[in-house]
């Protein structure tokens, strides 16, 4: 029988782990939020169930590795939220690859979670469309991967089940557009919490899958 594995909930508990361990249990916590500037998004972006993802699909909305690398993994995911090209792809395609790779022990609960918090970090369609109109696009540079130190201490503490990993990606996104006819460039630095489950003793996985995407960024 799978374990539940509520991620959403998992933030809040983070949020408060000096106190208590986290447990990647339970339910969406109402009213949480996007932080670490998420690209403007206000609301989740609309999906089609009858779409299916491009062919022609450019570097940012690619397929995640297959890889049991936890710094890999986390760096291509940080890719995928922030190297967005929004002229000829839309919200859809880029939720599309995360959750494809999401680990296959989540619970409905635990999916449910996990396609909110994709959701929360990728521009709603409106805004999607408004991007596109200024032809914009961005790429992502990864600089520093590390495990979060309130991680260290649920692993620590025996909290973890097998195969959790987290890690921090910090970088800088590059964003091209065009104002007034002008084409112009702004640059700012992005970092994002990943959780993944990856190969160990006990975790019935052969590589990395996505588990969150987290609405803020664990210390």
């Amino acid at each position: 029988m799978k374990k539940a594995l509520g991620i959403a909930a998992a933030i809040g508990a983070l949020l408060v782990v000096v106190v208590t361990a986290w447990t990647m249990r339970g339910t969406l916590a109402p009213g949480a939020a996007p932080s670490s500037d998420p690209p403007s998004a206000t609301a989740p972006a609309g999906r089609n169930p009858e779409r299916t993802p491009r062919a022609d699909t450019p570097s940012g909305a690619t397929s995640l590795p297959h890889t049991e690398e936890p710094d890999a993994y986390a760096t291509a995911v940080a890719e995928t939220l922030f190297a967005v090209d929004t002229r000829s792809l839309d919200p859809a395609d880029y939720q599309d690859v995360l959750l494809a790779d999401a680990d296959p022990g989540l619970s409905e609960t635990g999916r449910a979670d996990l396609e909110a918090l994709v959701a929360a970090r990728i521009p709603a369609d409106e805004l999607w469309q408004r991007m596109r109109a200024n032809e914009q696009r961005s790429t992502f540079e990864a600089g520093d991967v590390w495990e979060p130190g309130s991680w260290a201490q649920v692993v620590t503490s025996g909290q973890a089940e097998p195969g959790w990993a987290m890690r921090n990606v910090t970088g800088i996104e590059t964003t091209t557009y065009v104002e007034a006819g002008v084409e112009k460039t702004a640059s700012r630095e992005r970092t994002v919490t990943i959780g993944m489950r990856c190969p160990a003793d006990g975790a019935d996985v052969d590589r990395c899958h996505l588990v969150l995407v987290g609405a803020t960024v664990v210390p």
